[in-house]
Parts: structure tokens; sequence; C-alpha cells
């Protein structure tokens, strides 16, 4: 089983805010798979389906951002999810808007979200699809610019990311992360 954690902040008031990229990468693929992301388990909002024969779990933290990792610790232990399975979509603040970029793991780049999963899961050893949000303007102080919706000309770029996005999610589950970091990180 494949465990995709798409990251962002619980409420109307974020839903189309720049951190809220990993749930909207969700959704679309929930969209696509034909599953319903409205069970209320593990501190998340999650939903079941397959890829080929490979069974998948969707879930959205019901936690704030910086606090991602008391749903993911939730979600591994309650689901036995090796960390290998486990997909984590953020945005990034360092990738330009558009961008997306898949990595077998790493550091949380100053993520907070990916942060405190890393802290919870004492383990950075986990697969993760970063979606590019852009730099904030130099006056803006960056936890305010993430909760900032994007531009009208930013969207059409943040709608095609969502797509490769989803798309290269369904490629990491068919032929393995190698072959869509080989695609998708061009």
């Amino acid at each position: 089983m494949i465990l995709f954690l798409g990251l962002g902040n619980p409420g109307k008031r974020y839903q189309k805010s720049r951190h809220n990229l990993g749930f909207c990468v969700l959704h679309s693929l929930a969209k696509r798979l034909k599953v319903d992301i409205k069970t209320k388990r593990y501190k998340s909002f999650m939903g079941r389906g397959r890829i080929g024969k490979k069974r998948i779990v969707l879930a959205q933290p019901l936690t704030f951002m910086n606090n991602s990792g008391v749903a993911a610790a939730s979600l591994v232990r309650g689901l036995k999810i090796s960390l290998k399975n486990l997909v984590v979509v953020c945005d990034d603040i360092d990738l330009p808007v558009g961008k997306i970029r898949i990595r077998k793991k790493g550091s949380s780049g100053g993520h907070k979200g990916l942060e405190s999963i890393i802290q919870y899961l004492k383990s950075n050893e986990f697969p993760r699809l970063r979606l590019g949000i852009g730099k904030p303007p130099q006056e803006m102080d960056p936890k305010e610019y993430v909760l900032k919706n994007f531009t009208k000309e930013e969207n059409l770029l943040v709608k095609k990311a969502i797509d490769k996005a989803r798309d290269a999610l369904i490629l990491l589950v068919k032929d393995g992360i190698v072959p869509a970091m080989n695609k998708y990180n061009a």
C-alpha cells in the first residue's frame, strides 16, 4: 500500500493558498481515480483507491501545516506503512511557480510541515513531491506569503503543475520513483 500525504491547512480560509498545493494535488488525483477523501481517521481526512493493482491511501491532515507530523505519524502507525511507501506532497518556496520536483528523501529545506514530519517519524527517508510557489517579494514575510493566494497570472502555471504532479504520482506507483524523477524533474 502507498500513502500519499498532501500537506496544507484545513478550512476554507486557506483553501486556495500557496501552502495548500499538497491538498490540491490530492483532490486532482482523487477526482481522476474516483476516490472520496471523506473518512475521518488518523487525524486526517482519507480515502482509499487503486492505481493498477496497487492499493493507495490519499490523506490530508486535519492538523495545521506546522503540525503535519502528528497526522503523518498516526497514519504511518495506524496503516502500518513503511516510510518508502509514504509520499509527501507539498509546496516549495525555493522552486519557481509551476515547477515540480520529486526526491527519494532529504531535508525539510526549511518547510515547517516537512520539519514536523521528520521530527515525528524520526527520519527523512521518505519520498516527497514538491511544487514551486516562488519566492516572496523582499518586503514580505515568508510566513505571510505562503498563506496568500496565487495571482491570476500564476494560476495557469499552478493548474498545469497540479496536473503534472498528479500524473507524476500515478507514474510513481506504476513504474517506480526513478522513472517518475527522470520524467518530471527535467
